[in-house]
């Protein structure tokens, strides 16, 4: 069956959920899966097939959805540690619209167990919402406070990606053994991250300089703070593969633009999008420097060059600060109050 799902791997039980939902689609999904997992490229891929659904142009509306620039697919995504009463309010503000082209929206809300303050309003327009909106929602887990909105919501769970997958994805591609071993490890169970991390030059170096980390620092706070300026350093220059493919996809638009009369279509999208792929890369590289440094915590405990227990407090540290990289918008705090727990 080719649909908006047949690139995604590892992923076959949600798959056959959400062909399941396009046949008969219901008003709120809930996708729950842990970071890197394909939640937004579901998301995406469930609008693009419903907004597709007895269109009259429905590769159109498949391609501008995917490209999350489709005028009736509409993303939230919150730009704090959670998702403000502010958002919340015009999610039901946009909910009640009607749809711009077709007979149907999609309206996507991320990181929605982020958003325990304005739950209640997100709440109210699910249990009672417009015929002619669908809603999808993504959560890395349900907590308890958000019980009653899962309720309303048709949950579909997702896996992390199999590191073996994503290891036999990347040498399929053409990427070196060694090389593949790292991305696969360094991307998280991510399939997007990953085909990133394969064009970077630059990857191993950064997954280099966090593996360095349990055995270089001293527990100073000088020391710290120069390592964190250091590997934010390396972050920054790290956004220079993304913002090649930005560059081609702004070519690409105008290019369309031109063949299709469709000037202007989709660019403030486009660019928004681009914003939030920037932001969301940044974090992915912190994660991945965390998995970077807690892997070679446990090397170093097994050969006996870190203090078990030493060890074991580092990697406690490591874990609360990668789920506060959700949430904690201080990058530089973040990892040197980090570091500074990090001695052997």
């Amino acid at each position: 069956m080719t649909d908006s799902f047949e690139n995604m791997i590892g992923q076959e039980t949600a798959v056959a959920a959400l062909r399941t939902a396009i046949t008969a689609p219901l008003p709120a999904y809930l996708f729950v899966g842990p970071t890197g997992c394909g939640l937004r490229t579901a998301a995406t891929g469930l609008a693009a097939e419903l907004l597709a659904r007895d269109s009259e142009d429905p590769d159109r509306d498949r391609r501008l959805a995917l490209a999350e620039e489709h005028p009736d697919f509409i993303l939230f995504e919150r730009h704090g540690p959670a998702l403000t009463t502010e958002e919340a309010r015009e999610i039901v503000r946009v909910s009640m619209t009607s749809p711009y082209e077709g007979n149907r929206k999609v309206i996507f809300v991320e990181d929605i167990d982020l958003a325990q303050g304005s739950a209640p309003m997100i709440l109210k327009v699910l249990e009672e919402p417009p015929d002619s909106t669908h809603f999808i929602l993504t959560a890395q887990h349900v907590p308890p406070e958000l019980a009653t909105i899962a309720s309303r919501c048709t949950t579909i769970e997702f896996n992390a990606i199999n590191r073996q997958e994503l290891l036999k994805l990347l040498i399929s591609s053409g990427l070196g053994h060694e090389h593949s071993s790292v991305v696969a490890t360094a991307a998280n169970g991510s399939v997007d991250r990953a085909m990133l991390l394969a064009a970077d030059q630059t990857a191993l170096d950064r997954w280099n300089a966090w593996s360095c980390l349990p055995t270089d620092l001293d527990g100073t706070g000088s020391t710290a703070s120069a390592a964190a300026d250091k590997l934010l350093a390396m972050i920054d220059s790290a956004a220079g593969p993304l913002q090649e493919r930005h560059e081609r996809e702004r070519e690409d638009l105008n290019k369309r633009a031109e063949e299709l009369g469709e000037r202007g279509l989709g660019r403030r999208g486009m660019e928004d999008r681009h914003k939030r792929e920037l932001r969301r890369l940044r974090t992915d590289e912190l994660l991945m420097g965390m998995t970077a440094v807690g892997l070679a915590i446990r090397d170093g405990i097994s050969d006996g060059s870190i203090n078990p227990a030493r060890g074991s407090e580092s990697l406690s540290s490591v874990i609360e600060v990668s789920k506060d990289l959700r949430r904690n918008g201080n990058e530089r705090l973040l990892l040197q109050q980090l570091f500074v727990n990090l001695r052997p």
